[in-house]
């Protein structure tokens, strides 16, 4: 049975036991399970299994099945989570960090962080690596192209869960920010506060990047002018110049990505524009605000590197406490 069936039987079970069933009675038989969950003797008794494991329940050979709880019995004390990141930048891996930590402390749980950037992370080795690590689940970094290797830990029971929805991997647990919509939200905030001239600094094609997609979508029907620059792009600094050079009230700049936070607030440094009433937004950051010296606080639209990391770590608590990753295994925030 695939993976992300049997974790919705494992669920469904585990439902019915809280919701019909007190501790001390008795539950069905295995051949009852089967039926009733229409799945194969061999799934029941799997699921069993791991509910014996859990704490949920006692097995007799002639007593039958026993609830035990409606909680699991298994504690976090010593459990292991390490985040593997493909991501070459330290303040997001430090924020990131930080919310992973912030709800593992006080529960007995480790955490480290080790990051790969010279690794052929598409590779089947990649996931024997993974399996290697003294670990009892992973945080899954910014791996775009590494549906084999996931695939690979996971059938191996690895617990795992990523940043990132593998379109090729659906069976992959999952938390990733909406950036469509948070990227609306932006321009919702220029739309209201004015401005007509737009500038978007970002890293990735404007083809496949959703966050430009998202606020020009708002705004389009509004501003006079906007204009996108992907820094990689040859000539993109001159151009980023040209637009400060003749700003004025009716401007804004919307910074894309992370990296480009940096860029943008170099530039509002370098021509001497004070940062006010939303003429600067960006899409992520480490906290709550974009913090650059010598300028006002810059708002964020997405969630914070901080805020994802307390998503992604609980993801795994859940899966450690209940024996199934929380649904929907996919979801975004």
């Amino acid at each position: 049975m695939p993976k992300k069936i049997f974790d919705s039987f494992f669920s469904n079970i585990l439902r019915d036991i809280r919701t019909h069933y007190r501790p001390g009675d008795k539950y069905l038989s295995i051949r009852g399970i089967a039926e009733k969950f229409e799945v194969s003797l061999q799934t029941a008794q799997r699921g069993v299994k791991k509910l014996e494991d859990l704490g949920y329940i006692d097995v007799k050979q002639k007593a039958g099945i026993t609830v035990l709880s409606h909680r699991p019995q298994k504690t976090l004390e010593g459990y292991r989570i390490t985040v593997v990141s493909a991501k070459a930048e330290t303040r997001f891996n430090n924020a990131f960090m930080s919310g992973v930590q912030a709800v593992a402390d006080g529960r007995g749980i480790s955490v480290m962080c080790t990051e790969v950037h010279d690794m052929n992370v598409e590779a089947l080795s990649f996931g024997e690596y993974l399996l290697n690590l003294e670990t009892d689940g992973i945080i899954a970094l910014s791996f775009r192209k590494s549906a084999l290797p996931f695939y690979h830990i996971l059938k191996e029971g690895l617990d795992v869960v990523a940043d990132i929805i593998i379109d090729e991997l659906p069976v992959l647990p999952a938390v990733q920010t909406d950036n469509y919509r948070h990227a609306t939200e932006a321009g919702r905030i220029l739309l209201e506060s004015g401005y007509r001239r737009l500038l978007i600094v970002g890293y990735n094609p404007k083809e496949r990047n959703r966050r430009y997609e998202g606020i020009y979508d708002t705004v389009k029907d509004h501003f006079e002018d906007i204009q996108y620059i992907c820094l990689t792009d040859m000539g993109s600094m001159n151009r980023i110049d040209s637009f400060f050079h003749s700003f004025d009230s009716r401007c804004a700049v919307f910074s894309a990505d992370y990296s480009a936070n940096y860029i943008a607030g170099a530039k509002f440094i370098q021509y001497s524009i004070p940062v006010r009433n939303n003429n600067f937004l960006v899409y992520d950051c480490e906290g709550d605000e974009f913090l650059y010296s010598g300028l006002a606080p810059v708002r964020r639209t997405a969630p914070s590197f901080r805020t994802l990391g307390e998503e992604l770590c609980g993801v795994l608590i859940a899966k450690r406490e209940t024996g199934a990753y929380p649904l929907p295994l996919q979801r975004k925030i």
